[in-house]
């Protein structure tokens, strides 16, 4: 029961921060550290996400739908007249800028995978990315504010390598994928509606890489987990119960979000994310979180 009821804080954990740019895995790994939980693990962690993941695909499922039939039209729609230049529809080069800015994040999370699993989700790294990604947000946010005037039908792939090269930062635990995304979009002088919007659909295949190949880790036999100090071993039954969390809690936090982010600023997110970096270096520090 206690494991269970643990799943559940961990879901809501999830759902709450997985879209707020303050980092879901620095809060995931620091928050069970700060109650003396132990380790979630890296596993459980992404395939939680899974349910973040389906939240946004059921929010945002009109823009999905619009961005596959334009892709459709796209399709059908005739050869030009010869020496006449083909038309791209901006559903299309959406689809292209996700694709293109998934590949930098798949690229740099294998290539980092045994650091990501062990030393960089120590809470010194952890804390002290929370605290530099906040600020470089804020810094960001209010250089290029009277700049941003780019709508999402403006995208190009140039724009999602843009985005997609800071959200491979996001590999690293700590600097958050809706954080970096922005950072990426802010400095491409997208409004603040496609930014967030963009941000969420480039989360889409990166989350999805993401949860199923460490599926395998929580689904198997019992019988085969080792059981290592300090680490919580949830059950598949456990780690489904927080995945549905997840989603109700990240659905309701899409909505809330779009709608704070619409007439406020990032600032609230930057203190947050500051504030717990801080205190998590202090009790390092003070040798009260391992």
């Amino acid at each position: 029961m206690e494991l269970f009821i643990k799943a559940i804080v961990l879901g809501i954990i999830q759902g709450l921060t997985e879209f707020l740019p303050v980092s879901s895995s620095a809060h995931l790994d620091l928050i069970p550290r700060m109650l003396g939980w132990g380790d979630a693990g890296v596993a459980f962690t992404a395939v939680i996400q899974l349910g973040t993941l389906l939240a946004v695909f059921v929010y945002f499922r009109k823009r999905i739908g619009q961005t596959l039939a334009g892709i459709w039209r796209a399709l059908k729609q005739a050869p030009p007249p010869p020496g006449e230049p083909r038309t791209t529809s901006w559903e299309v080069q959406l689809l292209l800028a996700v694709c293109v800015g998934t590949i930098p994040l798949a690229l740099l999370a294998l290539a980092l995978k045994k650091y990501i699993e062990t030393t960089l989700r120590e809470p010194v790294p952890v804390a002290s990315m929370l605290i530099l990604m906040g600020l470089a947000l804020w810094l960001v946010e209010k250089g290029t504010e009277k700049l941003r005037e780019r709508p999402l039908t403006a995208i190009t792939w140039r724009d999602g390598l843009a985005v997609g090269l800071m959200q491979a930062l996001a590999a690293i635990p700590g600097v958050s994928r809706s954080g970096s995304t922005l950072i990426g979009a802010f400095v491409r002088k997208f409004d603040r509606d496609a930014a967030l919007e963009f941000s969420f659909l480039l989360s889409l295949p990166a989350v999805l890489l993401s949860g199923l190949f460490e599926l395998k880790d929580v689904i198997k036999p019992k019988t085969t987990e080792v059981a290592l100090p300090g680490t919580m071993h949830f059950s598949t039954t456990e780690t489904l119960v927080a995945t549905i969390v997840a989603f109700v809690v990240g659905y309701a936090s899409i909505a809330w979000m779009l709608k704070y982010l619409a007439k406020h600023s990032t600032l609230f997110f930057v203190i947050w994310r500051v504030v717990l970096g801080v205190v998590v270096l202090t009790m390092h520090g003070m040798g009260k979180l391992p």
